[in-house]
């Protein structure tokens, strides 16, 4: 099976190599060398179908790359040497056939249709703010708006979890600190990014480091933010309302986070045009707790974690557009309307087509690894005006018959067989391994390079490939050096909040990079961008509310009971079985009784009787 990581061992590595294609060492190309005939590539001009089918007795003469004469080969020698080399290929005969119906693949490349889209925002290309100040281009992403809608959302939290700790027995400690909380304003939270910001840039193994007193003190830390206060709104920073959630299946899993995920990408992609260049692939956040859809990616560096599917611009790094997984997707209906996506239902094809659904038709050149290729794809987005560079998987469905059935360990080095189907074409290069790559305007033209001190030869579309792939993993590399989001955390959604300001600030520097003729490093750049925070958003005095909201249980308004909702099971039909749980007066007096009668306004489980009248009565439950 084709590897789905392999590192380019033909020139320089790019911004990153874990997409790369080859293994080895790496030396820079030597164009001036004078070839010799035994470097040409062992070329198969004939379809495995045609040499199968054609008549015996014919001669001819298959190139090895040797300088000596050949005695010439009978069809008949080359048909038992492809039979012998010939792989089983697992494969539905009527979808393969309904493919290769669609696709007449061939080995003349003289009637190759495929040329590069004519890219139609090249003088458009670049940041569409033209801005260079850091604070400026910051508060552009995170505005007033959104900063409101965090605050409220905290606020709100905030006296929630506060009114359910004073219904406890014991009530709240006097030592808590949910005694000294504070209602947060827009300019503490523009402070509190600071903080996260000068955190990155000086990295201590605990938090509380940064407000020690001793050797190792940080003394501005204490000036910016008590530690008391950075615990208090790290504990209650929330961005939904709990009690509004009404998704279900896999869209509820990221509810917490939804409205920050859309604003991100609606910022991200309005800010900046992108080349004509753009890349897909997975991102990884660390995170180990427990979590239905955690990933284990071991090429990643965080190996696990919060799985992100990215699009982003190829040469830069700048994020386009991007969404989490949240796990397998189980059909809602079994309606094919509405399970596929432009007719695609692989899970793999539908995340490309999501993530690009705003830059079709518009000359793109997408570049992507075979985690998400197939033929069918790649023709649906030369169809949109989309040209694909990427890696295969020859076992794929539409891969041409002839590349299926190759047998890595039977050819030799440097052997290329390729295909091509109109404006497709589909290329397998024996290097250390067999890569087999696809494109929608290569053809099987070879570049020459070195390695070791040798003279190899390379598909150009595996230089391209090489070339323009690494643009998610560039955009973590950069962000590896300032890690925002801390190893250790309990809430993950507070993870991926700090995660996207991470990148927004990565992106903003690559704006800030683009109108600047004197720009800043990206060190000196985050650096400034704190100071002006922390200037312009001094320590602010917060009042203290006298009264604080009242109790919802005791508002004594629109309190009727009603029957909880039924079960959903996995595939979204609705269970017999209602919900149960329970009564919350009784679980404070010990006692466990399990009901399925909820207030409509409190959306609190309760027995009917004296346990509602005492919830919605008494001030110290």
């Amino acid at each position: 099976m084709e590897p789905d990581r392999i590192i380019d061992d033909v020139g320089l590595p790019e911004a990153s190599t874990s997409k790369s294609v080859g293994t080895g060492r790496h030396f820079p190309d030597d164009d001036d060398y004078d070839w010799q005939p035994n470097q040409r590539p062992h070329d198969l001009d004939m379809s495995y179908s045609e040499i199968l089918s054609g008549p015996l007795g014919e001669e001819l003469r298959v190139d090895s790359g040797s300088e000596e004469e050949e005695e010439p080969m009978s069809l008949e020698e080359l048909r038992a040497i492809l039979e012998e080399t010939a792989e089983d290929v697992e494969e539905d005969p009527e979808e393969h056939e309904r493919l290769s119906e669609s696709f007449n693949w061939s080995s003349d490349y003289s009637t190759f249709r495929g040329q590069p889209e004519v890219y139609s925002q090249a003088g458009e290309r670049g940041p569409n703010i033209k801005e260079t100040d850091p604070l400026k281009l910051f508060t552009h992403v995170w505005d007033h708006d959104i900063m409101n809608s965090i605050v409220a959302q905290t606020n709100e939290y905030a006296w929630q979890t506060i009114a359910q700790a004073s219904e406890l027995p014991d009530g709240i400690s006097a030592h808590s600190r949910l005694n000294d909380w504070v209602e947060t304003t827009t300019d503490e939270l523009y402070k509190l990014f600071a903080v996260m910001i000068f955190m990155s840039l000086m990295v201590a193994g605990r938090v509380s480091e940064y407000w020690s007193t001793g050797t190792l003190a940080m003394p501005g830390f204490r000036k910016l933010m008590s530690i008391k206060r950075y615990w208090l709104l790290m504990r209650f920073l929330h961005f939904v309302d709990n009690n509004t959630i009404s998704v279900h299946g896999s869209d509820r899993k990221v509810a917490k986070i939804q409205p920050i995920i859309d604003h991100c990408n609606k910022k991200f992609n309005s800010m900046y045009t992108p080349r004509r260049e753009i890349s897909i692939d997975e991102s990884l956040l660390l995170f180990k707790g427990r979590l239905s859809w955690i990933q284990c990616i071991r090429t990643k560096a965080a190996r696990f974690g919060i799985k992100f599917y990215e699009l982003c611009e190829a040469v830069t790094g700048y994020l386009l557009k991007f969404e989490v997984y949240t796990g397998k997707k189980y059909p809602q209906t079994g309606d094919s309307a509405e399970d596929s996506l432009y007719g695609f239902t692989s899970a793999s094809a539908k995340v490309v087509l999501r993530l690009m659904q705003r830059f079709l038709n518009k000359g793109h050149c997408l570049v992507m690894d075979n985690f998400y290729n197939s033929v069918t794809l790649t023709r649906f987005l030369k169809l949109n005006k989309t040209d694909v560079i990427g890696t295969l998987n020859r076992r794929r469905m539409g891969t041409p018959r002839d590349i299926q059935i190759l047998n890595e360990r039977k050819l030799q080095k440097a052997a290329v067989v390729s295909r091509h189907c109109g404006d497709v074409s589909v290329l397998s290069w024996k290097d250390v391994k067999l890569v087999t790559t696809v494109s929608t305007y290569h053809n099987a033209d070879m570049l020459p390079g070195r390695r070791a001190g040798q003279q190899i030869l390379k598909p150009v579309v595996v230089h391209d490939y090489n070339k323009y792939m690494g643009g998610v993993d560039l955009k973590d590399q950069m962000l590896s050096m300032y890690l925002m989001e801390r190893k250790r955390g309990m809430k993950w959604y507070l993870k991926v909040f700090k995660r996207l300001i991470n990148v927004s600030i990565l992106n903003i520097f690559i704006i800030h990079r683009e109108n600047s003729t004197n720009p800043l490093s990206h060190r000196q750049f985050r650096y400034k961008l704190a100071e002006q925070l922390a200037q312009k958003y001094p320590n602010l005095t917060l009042s203290r509310l006298i009264n604080p909201p009242a109790l919802l249980r005791l508002d004594g308004d629109n309190h009727f009971p009603i029957y909880a909702d039924s079960l959903e099971d996995r595939a979204g039909s609705k269970r017999n079985k209602i919900k149960r749980n329970r009564c919350v007066r009784c679980s404070l007096k010990k006692i466990r009784k399990e009901v399925n009668t909820v207030c409509q306004k409190c959306q609190k489980f309760l027995c009917l009787g004296q346990c509602w009248i005492e919830y919605h009565t008494l001030e110290n439950l």
